[in-house]
């Protein structure tokens, strides 16, 4: 019996629903469902000055690539049935500005979608979030495609958002 047990969970362990696809940059990764697409966000080259905020996850659940904008959070493109999310990072000083902690989860009232424009540059209905994880201070950003299924893709995109895990600060 404890054959067939170990045998069971070495089965389950070698599948790829357990193996989990993390995406994301400078320390601030998602898990992604299987089905998802993330574009790579490489650092900077030495000497190269980046703005702020700056980009550290890029995924969608459809295939996604960078389109010329002058946006950087609706600087994408991906199927019209899919859903996006963004989340960026400003690493410069904001003395003035306060910011809440990350909430336990992404729910319709810690980031709620609204139909468009709600996001700048953004044709389609989105949401965000602002908040802070490990003394950093993020935007969580979710873009719905025109003809993606409102509530759905909302809620699959929040579902990504609460895997998001946020290293400390080197």
């Amino acid at each position: 019996m404890k054959v067939v047990a170990l045998g069971a969970a070495l089965v389950l362990l070698g599948t790829p629903a357990a193996q989990v696809h993390r995406a994301g940059s400078g320390g601030v990764t998602v898990e992604l469902p299987k089905t998802w697409h993330s574009l790579p966000i490489p650092p900077p080259p030495p000497g190269v000055r980046v703005g702020d905020p700056r980009t550290r996850i890029v995924a969608a659940s459809g295939p996604i690539t960078v389109r010329a904008r002058g946006c950087d959070v609706a600087a994408y493109a991906f199927p019209r049935t899919a859903v996006a999310v963004v989340v960026v990072e400003w690493v410069g000083r904001t003395p003035s500005a306060r910011w809440a902690r990350r909430p336990r989860r992404f729910t319709s009232k810690t980031l709620r979608v609204r139909p468009p424009p709600a996001i700048e540059c953004w044709a389609g209905a989105g949401g965000s979030a602002e908040f802070a994880d490990h003394g950093r201070r993020f935007a969580a950003y979710v873009l719905l495609g025109r003809a993606a299924p409102r509530r759905l893709a909302a809620d699959r995109a929040r579902a990504v958002l609460d895997s998001l895990r946020v290293a400390k600060r080197r």
